[in-house]
């Protein structure tokens, strides 16, 4: 009995013992439960704070950035006010912004012809590797920009590059360009032999520029960056004159077989030209306009230097007989469907020239560029300050 009473005692104090830690245990839980929730709270708040402060910088920044898009659209309009068309046939849009997505394709194709003095004929045929660029560009009341990228470069350690600057206005406009080709292939055909061409490259700038006879009823603008609208259809003479300069670098395998006396190196080139043309703009119905333009050109100064060398290794440079004939032409086409406030078109720019004398030396070169593009216009309404509203006058019982 006596052992019994002990035992009982016993299980009875770690019971007592067991409820201890049993309580212990919650309330440490709960207090952990309760530090989480304050964590989050204060996360919570913190998280607000910041989200109410940067609402609060865009609010105070709000009226500067109306008042200055107000200045802007003042100074907008003298300028566009000075810009004169029939509005019957061309017209702004409508809406304030422009925005287009684009991919351009370019290429280039040459073909040179030499003859050596012991009557041999070369034909030498190049090609640049099709280069490929994606972009988008902005447009707000007749102010663009533009940012274009070659995902070919990104993805390869292709160095080829197109990089332009354009203006285009229904009255006059101008492209200004420069490219860079280290990746031309091609062929040389002697004797019906084909062999393949290597470490050839090319460096290439030039100045065009146009004038517009009609720009009041005809827009080249209304195509090639959809800043105008062209209503009716309409035609146009142009003139042009563009200036060329650049060089072209062979590679030593041109003349593997040793038909020729001497090979070909580098050739340098420098050109103007000018000549006239004519577009016109198609409106087919409510939703098409579609575009063509030819502009033949002369060249009346041109400087082309060609670089040889023997079989003895002696270097010479002679200049290049113009020949009787030496022309640049620019053909231009282009077709957009347009709907509600979406446009979807396509374009197509071809330049090609020829220099030289066939009985002697020849250059012919034939350069391209295609786009595809999908567009939208916005309208943004601008919190201009209210007027002030007439003062009634009390009538005055007599």
């Amino acid at each position: 009995m006596k052992y019994a009473l002990i035992i009982l005692l016993a299980l009875m104090t770690c019971g007592i013992a067991e409820g201890k830690n049993v309580q212990t245990f919650a309330a440490d839980s709960t207090d952990t439960d309760t530090t989480k929730t304050t964590f989050r709270e204060r996360l919570q708040e913190k998280k607000e704070q910041f989200i109410q402060n940067i609402q609060e910088k865009i609010d105070s920044l709000k009226p500067k950035v109306e008042e200055a898009m107000i200045k802007a659209d003042s100074v907008l309009d003298v300028r566009n006010a000075k810009i004169t068309t029939d509005t019957l046939w061309v017209a702004r849009p409508q809406e304030t912004w422009t925005f287009r997505a684009k991919t351009d394709v370019f290429g280039d194709f040459m073909h040179i012809r030499a003859v050596d003095r012991g009557g041999n004929v070369g034909n030498y045929y190049l090609s640049a590797d099709p280069k490929v660029t994606l972009g988008i560009m902005a447009n707000y009341r007749g102010i663009s920009a533009s940012f274009s990228f070659s995902p070919s470069k990104i993805l390869s350690d292709i160095s080829d590059m197109m990089s332009a600057i354009n203006y285009y206005s229904n009255t006059f406009g101008f492209d200004l360009t420069f490219e860079k080709v280290d990746a031309f292939h091609g062929r040389t055909s002697l004797d019906s032999h084909s062999h393949k061409l290597a470490n050839t490259n090319m460096r290439l700038f030039a100045l065009t520029g146009y004038y517009v006879f009609n720009g009041k009823k005809f827009s080249l603008p209304a195509v090639f960056n959809s800043t105008w609208i062209q209503k009716r259809s309409a035609g146009s003479f142009l003139v042009q004159a563009g200036f060329n300069t650049g060089r072209i670098k062979i590679g030593d395998n041109l003349d593997p077989e040793h038909e020729f006396a001497s090979s070909l190196n580098r050739i340098d080139m420098k050109s103007f030209s000018i000549g006239g043309g004519y577009g016109y703009n198609l409106v087919a119905g409510k939703h098409w306009l579609i575009h063509a333009t030819a502009q033949p050109s002369l060249m009346v100064w041109q400087n082309y230097k060609l670089h040889t060398t023997d079989s003895e290794g002696n270097v010479e440079t002679n200049k290049m007989d113009n020949g009787r004939l030496n022309f640049f032409i620019v053909g231009r086409l282009g077709a957009i469907y347009s709907w509600d406030r979406y446009f979807i078109g396509l374009t197509s720019v071809v330049q090609h020239s020829k220099s030289g004398k066939d009985s002697d030396f020849a250059l012919r070169d034939t350069q391209w560029q295609a786009r595809a593009f999908f567009g939208w216009r916005l309208q943004t309404k601008l919190h201009r300050r209210p007027e002030p509203k007439p003062r009634r006058r009390r009538a005055v019982r007599k």
